[in-house]
């Protein structure tokens, strides 16, 4: 039998780390990056059917490779009747889901802060099985610093308390029965979560350049960074991402530190990129409240309706979302 000496076993060792490396499954980029989308009317969750609203979204401008990168935006020229939804804009879908990975998503824009938006870049498990949904970016109107969210049916829990953001949430339940959570049931909309850091939205982050999102999901936590254009890790440049090297993600959701099973409610996640108006996080109540919009028109939709050049800015653009798998 070989006996290995110390230095051997050392050597060893080091030259079979424990870390296993993310390996690049999938690339959403350039004239690509539309192909592993599909475009809805209305989710999936409902009663629509994929890609009805492409050719639209193509032929109108609102879905387009600029110089390598993905714009997709709203309409900001015309005015709409106040009897409609919004105004002309996009919701993408993702083609395929993922179970666990490590999700990345550069963007050099996206939707700045405007009276009667709310935008949202997110997970969700396609036709609720379970009901899985993670708000990686959420914003309504002029809020300073983006909201993530974590949503689930049934008894879904984590510790934030101890995390950056002034505004730790620990339940997800959205609640209505257990594990099934009928529309007409929902009581908890905020889910939980946390605010994210300063210049993490809007106006602030296309300011600075943009930025990057990585979102971490195992079988027993969720978590989620936000990189700055000019504080983005070497790895990820690279190609060869490694979040053990990254400083402490701002939303860690880890099975440990609450009740919730991650591997059971977090899993064959969709990537939908959309840009809605008014809506449910927009109602009268919030709309008044907001003295800046109020002051501009009466209600959410009027505004919305009759004022297209305040939504300008109402656009992402992707340098690329790539999916990590180990």
């Amino acid at each position: 039998m070989a006996i290995l000496s110390a230095v051997s076993v050392a050597a060893l060792l080091l030259a079979s780390p424990s870390y296993a490396a993310y390996t690049l499954k999938r690339d959403y980029s350039g004239t690509n990056f539309t192909k592993g989308f599909e475009f809805r009317t209305a989710s999936f969750c409902r009663s629509s059917r994929p890609n009805t609203g492409q050719s639209a979204a193509t032929s109108k401008g609102l879905a387009k490779v600029v110089n390598g990168q993905v714009w997709l935006g709203a309409d900001s020229t015309n005015k709409v009747s106040t009897s409609s939804q919004g105004r002309d804009s996009v919701r993408l879908e993702s083609v395929d889901s993922f179970t666990y990975g490590l999700l990345i998503a550069d963007m050099a824009h996206m939707p700045g802060n405007a009276c009667g938006i709310w935008p949202a870049y997110n997970l969700l498990t396609p036709w609720l099985d379970p009901y899985g949904e993670i708000d990686i970016i959420e914003g309504v109107m002029n809020q300073p610093n983006n909201i993530v969210s974590l949503h689930s049916c049934g008894a879904c829990s984590f510790n934030f308390n101890n995390q950056p953001g002034t505004d730790p949430r620990s339940n997800c339940n959205l609640g209505g029965e257990s594990n099934s959570c009928p529309e007409t049931d929902n009581t908890n909309y905020d889910g939980c979560g946390n605010t994210g850091p300063s210049g993490s939205y809007g106006d602030k982050f296309n300011a600075a350049g943009g930025g990057i999102y990585a979102t971490e999901v195992t079988a027993s936590s969720l978590k989620i960074w936000y990189f700055p254009r000019a504080s983005i890790p070497a790895d990820i440049t690279a190609g060869k991402p490694d979040p053990t090297k990254w400083p402490a993600p701002f939303l860690d959701a880890e099975q440990s530190k609450g009740g919730c099973n991650v591997g059971k409610f977090y899993k064959k996640q969709s990537i939908i990129i959309n840009i809605t108006f008014c809506g449910a996080s927009i109602d009268q109540d919030t709309w008044n409240s907001a003295s800046t919009c109020k002051s501009k028109a009466s209600s959410c939709k009027s505004f919305v309706a009759n004022n297209p050049s305040a939504f300008s800015e109402a656009y992402w653009l992707f340098n690329y979302i790539q999916l990590y798998q180990k």
